[in-house]
């Protein structure tokens, strides 16, 4: 299936240069159409209720929804959501949706740092807009231009442009510069990128955790399968012991066992060494 996924992929961007392959190529277009289908009926039959409890597996189902609803009439726009069938690379390989989880569990704390982010930039874009709207108007005129400003100089690029600019006006204007860009491109950022490696270690750390559950559960399936047989033959022994010592008398009790009935042991009671 990741084959036929990315053999699918390269014929839809085949297709986007036209001439006259493209008939052919809507037409193993359709084919590959089926395929998914009759792959996700399967998949259905074998699974019933368990299919919908992956969420990958309703992602599937929706790209091959999309994929047979059919592109003409209100629905054609529907036609340009085709492309999403390359997404389905993600669900035929483990360490991509590993990648996945591990962005969705880095939202939270993304989040937080896009969020404090965002709120240096305005401050910035206000400062900055007080500071050299009038002597930059076309960087600084108003709130709008001075936030796409602050946008490119997090971004560090042609920020020297913007630098330049300033300083012909505002000779100490550079520490404004310098002082952002610290802040914004090396600090903030590198945390962003921060939050999503703890995140991914988490999920490794995870999947691992639960392999070695898996693992510890057979073991002690195994250690306790073993402590059971050793239980019967420990049954078995004491029951024919009790039948040796019940043959010496009635009532099933002949008191202790003989010394010459123990091999190894002497009629003195006293256990041969070596």
């Amino acid at each position: 299936m990741l084959l036929v996924i990315l053999v699918n992929a390269g014929i839809l961007g085949w297709a986007t240069y036209g001439g006259s392959a493209l008939p052919y190529l809507l037409v193993a277009e359709q084919v590959f159409v089926g395929v998914f289908v009759v792959e996700m009926v399967l998949k259905l039959y074998a699974w019933r209720r368990d299919f919908f409890r992956a969420p990958w597996n309703w992602f599937d189902l929706l790209v091959v929804a999309i994929s047979v609803i059919p592109a003409t009439g209100p629905f054609s726009v529907l036609r340009i959501l085709r492309v999403l069938r390359i997404l389905r690379v993600i669900t035929a390989v483990p360490q991509m949706r590993l990648i996945i989880m591990a962005l969705f569990r880095s939202v939270p704390g993304m989040g937080t740092v896009i969020g404090l982010l965002l709120v240096t930039i305005y401050t910035s874009a206000i400062i900055a807009q007080q500071l050299f709207g009038e002597e930059v108007p076309e960087f600084f005129g108003d709130l709008g231009r001075s936030l796409y400003t602050m946008f490119l100089l997090l971004t560090t690029e042609n920020w020297p442009d913007v630098s330049d600019a300033v300083l012909q006006e505002h000779p100490m204007g550079w520490a404004f510069f310098v002082i952002y860009i610290v802040i914004t491109a090396f600090i903030m950022l590198n945390l962003v990128i921060g939050v999503i490696v703890t995140s991914m270690e988490q999920e490794v750390n995870e999947e691992r955790w639960e392999e070695d559950q898996e693992l510890e559960a057979v073991q002690h399936e195994a250690v306790m399968a073993r402590l059971e047989r050793l239980g019967a033959q420990v049954e078995r022994l004491d029951r024919l012991l009790r039948e040796q010592r019940g043959e010496g008398g009635a009532g099933g009790d002949a008191g202790p066992v003989p010394p010459e009935a123990v091999p190894g042991m002497p009629e003195n009671g006293h256990r041969v060494q070596g």
